[in-house]
């Protein structure tokens, strides 16, 4: 196995345009079905700015190639940080690229951006044993470099909206949390009224109008525990 590179941990923002295309085509596109990612041409100006509710750390070699990205939405309306994508190419996987990246960038936007809270989507590996046949990378092994990260699932019916017009929605999807802050979850119990206010913010945003379907509403509804949500350890949702 050839050695890793020396990697630079650098924002979105600094990449030259050719590296922000190769990041999308090499990195992102062969990571994620299409309905999961966003298209390039609406993902890449967004990547390029600053401030444009985006952010992206990226991993680039000593020869300028990126090897692997991590990119956030942030809604400060509802106080979260949505931990959209964490890819790595696939020569590089299952070698620390990832957890090392995202080690470096979260507390980082946390520190920034100080949300209340920070999810992310992740693939259910009882539901995406196919993932790994398919080059999407082993569900399972994801799940385990989440769960060292310290992150900890809602068991809610998630589902991730569609991206564009015309997409569906993602379904066999499990949201994680990150980071809370301690008053708005208690005991490890996450409080319903962020939760339902993040929710519908993100389906508002992706789909163009609030969703009023049976799917939303019970997604919705599975968040409004009087006792709040318990947070779960990733091992119990592990394919074997």
């Amino acid at each position: 196995m050839a050695a890793i590179p020396d990697l630079e941990f650098v924002d979105s923002w600094q990449l030259k345009p050719e590296q922000l295309g190769r990041l999308y085509d090499e990195v992102l596109g062969p990571s994620f079905p299409v309905d999961e990612l966003m298209p390039r041409d609406k993902l890449l100006p967004r990547l390029a700015k600053e401030d444009s509710g985006v952010c992206c750390r990226a991993a680039v070699d000593p020869a300028g190639r990126v090897v692997a990205a991590i990119i956030a939405d942030t809604y400060p309306a509802s106080r979260v940080l949505l931990l959209s994508y964490l890819a790595v190419l696939s020569e590089l996987r299952d070698r620390g690229v990832g957890t090392g990246l995202a080690s470096d960038a979260v507390p980082r936007w946390i520190a920034r951006y100080r949300p209340a809270l920070a999810v992310a989507e992740v693939e259910d590996p009882r539901r995406h044993v196919a993932s790994d046949s398919a080059g999407y990378g082993d569900a399972d092994l994801r799940m385990r470099l989440y769960d060292g990260l310290g992150g900890l699932i809602l068991p809610i019916p998630y589902v991730q909206p569609a991206l564009t017009a015309g997409a569906d929605r993602v379904r066999n999807l499990l949201l994680m949390v990150f980071y809370a802050a301690p008053e708005v979850c208690p005991d490890q119990r996450l409080g319903p009224e962020l939760l339902v206010r993040f929710l519908t913010d993100y389906f508002t945003a992706c789909e163009g109008r609030t969703p009023v379907d049976a799917e939303f509403t019970a997604l919705l509804d599975a968040c409004q525990r009087p006792d709040g949500i318990p947070l779960v350890k990733p091992s119990e949702y592990l394919s074997d």
